[in-house]
């Protein structure tokens, strides 16, 4: 039997009708992006603030590399400077070749390898390597040369040979870290600055502890507590970032206190005015006021959000019970003072 032109019309109309209202659920694909609510494009954090999708974050920064041309360049030149001395060249115009050539080659050689670009932070683990290890190899240098016989310390050519050492491994180190673990830039700061507290608290608490008649006895307490305090700094801010990584803000905060603690304990000194023990000892006292003033500086940023580098890594809804707004000098009768300003939750 024909059909009714009017009902076919009818019938195909509800087709168009129904497949329309099923287009929106067949297009409704979940996508699991970050962050994201299982359906759609992500959305934006608590506080309006919505990061980029990971594979947007993998390539390392301007900045960050940066910091790997130049310390490829200083390992370049160290480098040219070590075969000089092994190889015994005294004449400058030829010594002046290889650290040359070498510290041209090592930014060349970045460039190379930064096509493509890096993934995030791995650049900043082999600079820190670098780093980390030519001041290793600095520092036991220093110890062997304070605390041996004139006749066995190692010299010039040990020196170079030292540095030379510390910083391929500590290269090598932090490429494989970098490349297998792709760390936060922020973890190589934190221990990069972990071990430059170290070296400093120790060197003064070793110095300020020494009992040496000489100025070589307590030099070489200086140096020992130098390189004890440089390790114990890395490994502990390496461990504590397994826990708590500090953001830019706290690390800059971290780095005021420990200024601000070096500075409220000089007047340690008056005390040793006119006195028969030494006035060394106050840098006992020095190196634990630069200790307590790091760790307030990161005590007193502990739940502030960092969005300076686009890297939040904290929780936006969590308020600060204390924080450290300003520090500035001012000036005294008769002298000059520090003020700071803060608020307290």
């Amino acid at each position: 039997m024909a059909r009714h032109p009017i009902s076919s019309l009818l019938a195909l109309s509800a087709s168009a009708l129904a497949l329309l209202a099923a287009a929106p659920a067949a297009a409704q694909v979940p996508t699991f992006g970050w962050p994201n609510n299982g359906w759609g494009a992500p959305q934006p954090a608590p506080g309006g603030y919505m990061a980029p999708p990971p594979s947007a974050r993998r390539a390392s920064s301007d900045l960050e590399i940066g910091t790997l041309y130049v310390s490829s360049a200083a390992y370049g030149v160290g480098t040219g400077l070590w075969l000089n001395a092994e190889l015994g060249i005294k004449d400058p115009a030829l010594g002046f070749i290889s650290p040359a050539l070498l510290g041209v080659g090592g930014p060349v050689a970045v460039y190379f390898l930064d096509q493509p670009k890096m993934p995030r932070g791995v650049p900043g683990a082999i600079s820190l390597g670098l780093t980390l290890g030519a001041l290793q190899g600095t520092n036991l240098w220093l110890y062997q040369f304070t605390s041996a016989k004139s006749s066995d310390a190692w010299g010039g050519r040990g020196f170079a040979r030292s540095v030379f050492i510390g910083s391929t491994l500590g290269g090598a180190a932090g490429a494989a870290v970098g490349f297998l673990q792709e760390p936060s830039p922020k973890l190589s700061l934190f221990v990069g600055s972990g071990g430059l507290w170290g070296s400093a608290i120790g060197s003064m608490m070793g110095y300020g502890a020494s009992t040496g008649a000489t100025y070589g006895d307590r030099n070489d307490g200086l140096t020992l507590g130098n390189l004890i305090g440089f390790n114990v700094g890395m490994v502990a801010t390496g461990a504590l970032s397994a826990a708590w990584l500090p953001g830019y803000k706290q690390m800059t905060f971290m780095w005021i206190g420990a200024g601000v603690g070096f500075g409220a304990t000089l007047p340690i000194y008056l005390l040793y005015a006119g006195g028969d023990r030494p006035a060394r000892r106050g840098l006992i006292a020095q190196g634990i006021g630069t200790a307590i003033g790091i760790a307030a500086g990161g005590l007193f940023t502990f739940y502030d959000p960092d969005w300076s580098i686009g890297d939040n890594q904290t929780d936006p809804s969590k308020r600060r019970y204390a924080a450290i707004e300003s520090v500035a000098p001012m000036t005294v009768p008769g002298g000059l003072g520090l003020q700071m300003t803060g608020l307290l939750f």
